[in-house]
């Protein structure tokens, strides 16, 4: 199954001409990650868990429009509202399946490089981030979308996990 990728920051316009994401930034690739750090074994129980740690997403794409803004970005420490990232299916109804919402974004880090081989030189570009929203659709055998669910993670709000629950910490959870 083919899939379109595409990152939208508001005032930042890419070179995307699909009807669904006119002038958003299409992207190659992407990874993410939360790892939770375990202690060992306590006499009173088993393992324990920290903090989580979030690692910047990262995105990689090919050279366009966005690129002075993005490398202006990251040497500012401008802070970007909020980003959006949605993975579409390529053909039929194009559903998104799977969307990220960042809110308190910085550029982190923006890298490039190409070769003669290469149409066009491609960049890696990573954010960090204070909230995180994930959400994911559903999409059948038949094309047809099902009922989403959210999760969100507040890291600006976080600050252990056995926090009370008076807004020490967020993390909320919708199902469609």
């Amino acid at each position: 199954m083919a899939v379109d990728m595409f990152l939208k920051i508001e005032g930042i316009d890419g070179e995307s001409t699909d009807d669904k994401h006119p002038k958003w930034i299409e992207i190659d690739s992407y990874s993410h990650g939360v790892s939770q750090p375990v202690s060992g074994a306590s006499r009173t129980g088993g393992r324990t868990g920290g903090r989580a740690d979030f690692q910047d997403f990262i995105i990689v794409k090919t050279v366009d429009a966005s690129t002075p803004d993005l490398h202006l970005h990251c040497c500012n420490g401008k802070h970007i509202p909020k980003i959006e990232i949605e993975c579409c299916l390529a053909t039929g109804d194009k559903h998104v399946f799977m969307k990220y919402e960042m809110e308190y974004v910085i550029v982190s880090a923006i890298t490039a490089g190409g070769n003669a081989q290469e149409v066009r030189p491609m960049e890696t570009v990573s954010f960090a981030y204070g909230k995180i929203k994930w959400e994911y659709t559903p999409i059948d055998q038949t094309g047809a979308a099902g009922a989403s669910s959210d999760r969100t993670w507040d890291l600006e709000r976080t600050s252990r996990p056995d926090a009370p629950a008076n807004g020490a910490w967020v993390c909320s959870m919708r199902n469609a």
